[in-house]
């Protein structure tokens, strides 16, 4: 399926938007998990750190409801954050054309992600909270084998902006970080913005490849 240029320019400000608003609403899901899950806060004095004032200061966006509501409405969010990711991931993919080895990390790579937000539906829109939680760390277990593998790939082959492909790299030691100081969703923030700085280069490079109508050659695509 091909992208257009307007296509891929809604995709890039998809992506965009909601690495910033996930970065946002992520930690309001982070304080409200820590409401229903207070061990998870008692166990980590990074999290503590930051989340008993910041508790306190938006106390009005985390009591409007009981916790769990609370709980599961701002954890949505990490739905449109995974669909976003995703397609800024497959409108890179689908620009570079790779073959061979590479095409094949690319798609068990994008396979994953659409298992990561197929969970992430389920786990905050249907009653099957707990089962869909198994089916995304599975995901992103399978995200931190291929990313690795392709981000490594992508570094050696010269892919700009190399801050994504350094990101699919440290996925997994990025979660572990997050996850001690915030909530396990958070880890999808390096995903989100990496997908965002390579679609932002897809769109610009093809804008660049455009021939300008009052010229009679177009330029040469700059190869990533």
């Amino acid at each position: 399926m091909d992208i257009s240029p307007t296509t891929a320019q809604r995709i890039n400000r998809a992506a965009w938007t909601m690495a910033v608003l996930g970065t946002v609403v992520g930690q309001l899901h982070a304080l409200a998990r820590f409401q229903v899950h207070p061990d998870d806060l008692a166990a980590s004095p990074l999290a503590r750190a930051w989340a008993e004032p910041a508790t306190r200061t938006l106390r009005p966006l985390l009591d409007w409801a009981d916790g769990w509501t609370v709980y599961l409405t701002y954890g949505k969010v990490w739905a449109p954050v995974c669909v976003a990711l995703t397609a800024a991931a497959y409108l890179v993919y689908r620009r570079r054309r790779p073959g061979g080895a590479e095409r094949r990390l690319w798609l068990v790579t994008l396979a994953a992600y659409v298992t990561m937000t197929l969970s992430v539906v389920g786990e905050y829109f249907t009653p099957w909270t707990d089962q869909m939680f198994v089916v995304g760390m599975a995901a992103a277990l399978v995200i931190a084998g291929s990313g690795i593998a392709l981000g490594v790939l992508l570094l050696r082959r010269g892919f700009r902006p190399r801050t994504t492909a350094a990101l699919l790299v440290l996925f997994l030691p990025l979660m572990v970080v997050i996850s001690s100081v915030t909530s396990l969703g958070n880890a999808l923030l390096p995903l989100v913005w990496g997908w965002a700085l390579a679609s932002r280069a897809a769109v610009r490079a093809e804008r660049g490849a455009r021939p300008d109508p009052g010229s009679r050659t177009a330029p040469v695509a700059p190869r990533t």
